[in-house]
């Protein structure tokens, strides 16, 4: 059976009683180009073809085109404001929400919590609960799945806009789930109703979906890229290239100074993972036009969730140990955890890991009763 996002459930006629109850209201759409039918339709114009009226934009990290980087201005598009909301504001205003009766959000997440596409929707909710705007979520399913759940979970202190939920670091929920889960974290008095997934089981992973992988930013150019998202990610504000720029996103690590020949894998994650010791020169983030010397990871298969993460907060760990040069900068506010991050500077992985997934145990037991799909 074929998945269908629940955009195409619109787009091929149904969920009829539910299109008649927004016939008269006026709608904001938070979208970029992931969120379109399977034939490529955008949402706003799926939208406008079911007689409905879009009255006002909004965009997420990377712009509508999903290719900008750094703040995104907003504009206009078709005779209607497009706000963006990784601009100056993160957060609708009660100007931007004032001719809006329902806010619809469409938008394809990574299934990673540092992703911000979440975050945006999660601000979003909190300042329509606050104005009185119905809130939609047009779901999609979970590249990674919805079985996997790995990583700690966010200190109280450490929210940010990587880290808005308090969720771990993979999730395994879709943005409808998530919305359902924040809503209730957050006691929002909040009209919000998710328009289901069709035919997606927790157990898929993008690959098995039969659907076109839609860039979703610059720096995940394919499934393998987003795939390995989770790991390498946590490297991300530090003084080390994490392959931004290069031909594999995710999948390569380094720096001007590395010695990379130091940084060894565990023997636990070898199986798994292999690191040939390259060259490269990113041409943009981190070390842009410079020549660094690293590691670049691969894997017989695409690696699962649990491993990715299990090699990031290795290589955390192991840089810690072996280069005085390494900086970790803020690697706490996408790690989420001050007591996970001191082990990893200890070079106690292991222990680190444990402790996150005693974290991610315990969530699985909060998240079922927000869970939409088998």
């Amino acid at each position: 059976m074929t998945c269908l996002p629940a955009l195409d459930c619109l787009h091929r006629g149904g969920k009829s009683t539910f299109i008649e109850n927004l016939r008269d209201r006026r709608l904001g759409l938070l979208t970029n180009h992931t969120g379109c039918a399977i034939d490529g339709t955008p949402a706003l114009d799926v939208l406008r073809q079911l007689g409905l009226k879009v009255t006002a934009l909004f965009s997420p990290e990377h712009g509508p085109a999903g290719n900008q980087e750094g703040k995104v201005l907003s504009s206009t598009f078709d005779d209607l404001p497009v706000y963006s909301l990784y601009g100056e504001t993160r957060q609708p205003t009660a100007e931007m929400l004032a001719e809006i009766d329902v806010f619809i959000c469409d938008l394809q997440d990574v299934g990673a919590r540092f992703y911000t596409y979440s975050s945006t929707l999660a601000l979003a909710m909190e300042a329509c609960a606050a104005h009185d705007v119905a809130v939609v979520v047009l779901d999609r399913p979970n590249p990674l799945g919805g079985l996997s759940v790995v990583g700690p979970l966010r200190d109280a202190q450490h929210i940010s806009f990587v880290g808005h939920l308090d969720i771990p670091i993979i999730h395994g929920m879709t943005m409808g789930e998530l919305a359902l889960l924040h809503s209730a974290d957050k006691q929002l008095d909040l009209d919000l109703e998710i328009i289901s997934v069709q035919n997606w089981r927790r157990e898929l992973l993008w690959p098995q979906l039969n659907l076109l992988w839609r860039t979703p930013s610059p720096n995940l150019p394919d499934f393998q890229s987003a795939a390995w998202y989770s790991g390498l990610c946590l490297l991300e504000f530090s003084n080390v290239s994490v392959g931004r720029g290069t031909e594999a996103p995710f999948q390569i690590l380094g720096a001007p100074w590395m010695d990379p020949a130091k940084v060894l894998l565990p023997e636990s994650l070898k199986s798994t993972f292999t690191a040939e010791i390259i060259d490269f020169i990113p041409t943009r983030g981190k070390w842009e036009n410079d020549q660094c010397h690293g590691l670049k990871f691969t894997s017989k298969n695409l690696p699962y969730p649990e491993a990715v993460l299990q090699l990031g907060m290795a290589l955390l760990a192991a840089l810690h140990q072996t280069h005085g040069e390494f900086e970790a900068g803020k690697s706490l506010t996408l790690l989420g955890s001050a007591r996970v991050l001191e082990l990893l500077k200890r070079n106690q992985w292991e222990t680190a890991f444990e402790i996150a997934q005693q974290d991610a145990a315990a969530f699985c037991g909060k998240r079922r009763e927000f869970l939409l799909y088998e």
